[in-house]
């Protein structure tokens, strides 16, 4: 008659095969996954949510895996089974914990409603103006025009200065196409001085011009943000910029 621990103990070598074959097949196919994804022919929007959430689905898929095999092996090897729910359970909380922590302190910091988009903050070594919330960080463009995302865990407890809401600077982006004209440092700079001089254009920051490749050899594009105290000035200076250039 066996012992009991030698009935805790007692696991088939077929039984491990088994368990490390489906490991490897799982390890195998999200690494698989992770590599081609970004090739799949779907709508980018749609690439952009499967990228990030995949992750999150291969997290899930390995506590499916654990859970099964913990049942798998109460039924002749309870004392392992034990073993591996309380390692389970432990990188459970510990990965709970670096993943919900800034989606916490973001509903948190939004159902303040202290702060709105276009704002001017700053808090810690970073500053610029709110350009979006998203469920675990806080964007900001910087002056040098730079995106910063910044956990929400990082902001809570520190201190956040804002500047009045008459301060701020909004940005807008267009496509500007110019026909029979190709694109030099001196129209670049001409359509810079056309818009820092128009009445809707802010004072604080520079407008940014780059050019774009066109496909068109006959018709050149240039990107340009332009900087105003206000949204309903964009239309005018865009209008202004397009019926002076384009």
């Amino acid at each position: 008659m066996k012992s009991m621990t030698t009935d805790f103990w007692e696991l088939s070598k077929g039984e491990i095969y088994l368990f490390l074959l489906i490991a490897i097949i799982i390890f195998i196919l999200f690494r698989l996954l992770n590599r081609f994804l970004p090739f799949i022919p779907v709508r980018k929007k749609i690439r952009k949510v499967l990228v990030n959430y995949l992750p999150v689905i291969e997290m899930a898929v390995w506590f499916v895996y654990v859970i099964w095999a913990i049942q798998y092996l109460w039924q002749s090897n309870r004392l392992f089974a034990l073993e591996l729910s309380v390692i389970l359970s432990l990188f459970v909380l510990v990965v709970s914990w670096f993943s919900l922590r800034d989606f916490i302190a973001g509903a948190v910091f939004k159902a303040s409603g202290r702060f709105v988009k276009n704002e001017m903050v700053q808090t810690g070594e970073f500053s610029g103006r709110i350009s979006g919330f998203e469920s675990r960080n806080l964007i900001l463009e910087t002056e040098k025009g730079e995106t910063v995302y910044i956990p929400y865990s990082k902001i809570l407890g520190n201190i956040i200065v804002k500047s009045h809401p008459s301060e701020n600077v909004l940005s807008h982006t267009f496509r500007l196409e110019i026909a029979g004209v190709s694109i030099s440092p001196e129209l670049m700079e001409r359509i810079k001085v056309a818009i820092i001089t128009s009445p809707w254009s802010s004072l604080k920051r520079e407008p940014k011009i780059r050019p774009v490749d066109s496909e068109d050899k006959s018709v050149s594009i240039v990107e340009i943000t332009v900087y105003a105290i206000s949204s309903e000035h964009f239309v005018q200076l865009e209008n202004y910029i397009r019926s002076s250039f384009a």
